[in-house]
């Protein structure tokens, strides 16, 4: 069996509209040692024939699984498991990608002499009239923290790249993910908080390696549904993940500090937890979390949230 350089991880539920764009766009590609590997969360759309039509025309390498439902973020982490390539890219199923995407990140990744220092590259996103997606890095890109790219340089707007499988999977195989199965949406930050605030490093270059669209009518888009209803879990633990991660690194950024504490009540009291949990689940901040608590409480009676 061939081993291929890159694999292609695809979460998909209920996205046979959109998986199109993305075969076309992987078709496309100049560099072509990738195989694509389809993880479908319990679809009830004609997904499975949209993919058996993809794997006859025998353009690329597809492997398919279908799963019960049990979320974006566990059907990711179960999709890597089976990654056996060098490197792979965390794919949706609703973009598409500059046709030199994949040599670009490719190329960066093998630049890298010290690998297991880092766990990947990341480039930029592009709307489809060809405007960058937020920010673009500063000093012309640079080798760091996730942390720093966000809150000392302030880069803003989505991000895209391709991670090393050795790195990732070895960070992965620590992290007990099995707690959040069938919780709903949980952002992806609650793993990536874990590694990057240890030091793991990610190398951020200005190219531009995806192209994001914005289907803001599309129901099933996680972008479209992850601040309601049962997904408030997740908010909760991404906001709680992020600051016993960072810990008093968080001093030297108040206003980040505040919103989080904030954040990270606000939502739990929306999943019915009492104060002395919210407090006993803070590895840090217990205190000036016991002091904003009636401040958190007001505002969120005010905003009727």
């Amino acid at each position: 069996m061939k081993e291929f350089k890159i694999t292609i991880v695809t979460p998909s539920y209920n996205r046979a509209h959109t998986l199109p764009r993305v075969y076309e766009s992987l078709k496309n590609q100049t560099f072509k040692d990738f195989k694509w590997l389809i993880m479908d969360d319990g679809s009830t759309d004609n997904t499975s024939e949209i993919v058996k039509s993809f794997q006859e025309e025998n353009r690329i390498e597809i492997d398919y699984f279908w799963n019960e439902n049990q979320h974006k973020f566990i059907t990711v982490f179960e999709g890597i498991r089976k990654v056996t390539s060098s490197y792979f890219m965390i794919v949706d199923s609703d973009d598409s990608y500059p046709e030199n995407s994949l040599a670009i990140l490719f190329d960066e990744v093998e630049n890298i002499p010290n690998q297991d220092d880092f766990i990947s590259v990341m480039g930029l996103s592009q709307f489809e009239d060809g405007s960058i997606v937020g920010h673009q890095y500063p000093n012309n890109g640079f080798d760091g923290s996730i942390f720093d790219m966000r809150y000392k340089y302030k880069v803003r707007g989505d991000k895209f790249g391709i991670f090393i499988t050795k790195t990732y999977q070895r960070l992965l195989s620590k992290f007990d993910y099995s707690i959040y199965i069938n919780k709903g949406y949980i952002p992806q930050a609650v793993f990536f908080n874990t590694y990057d605030s240890k030091g793991i490093k990610t190398r951020f270059v200005n190219k531009v390696v995806r192209n994001y669209h914005l289907d803001d009518n599309d129901e099933n888009s996680v972008s479209n549904t992850r601040w309601t209803g049962k997904n408030t879990f997740g908010l909760m633990e991404g906001y709680k993940s992020f600051l016993n991660s960072y810990g008093n690194r968080l001093y030297k950024y108040p206003k980040t500090l505040v919103r989080n504490i904030v954040g990270y009540q606000m939502y739990s009291i929306i999943n019915n937890t009492g104060i002395i949990m919210i407090i006993k689940e803070l590895e840090h901040f217990k205190i000036l979390s016991t002091f904003l608590y009636p401040l958190t409480r007001l505002y969120k009676k005010l905003n009727k949230v």
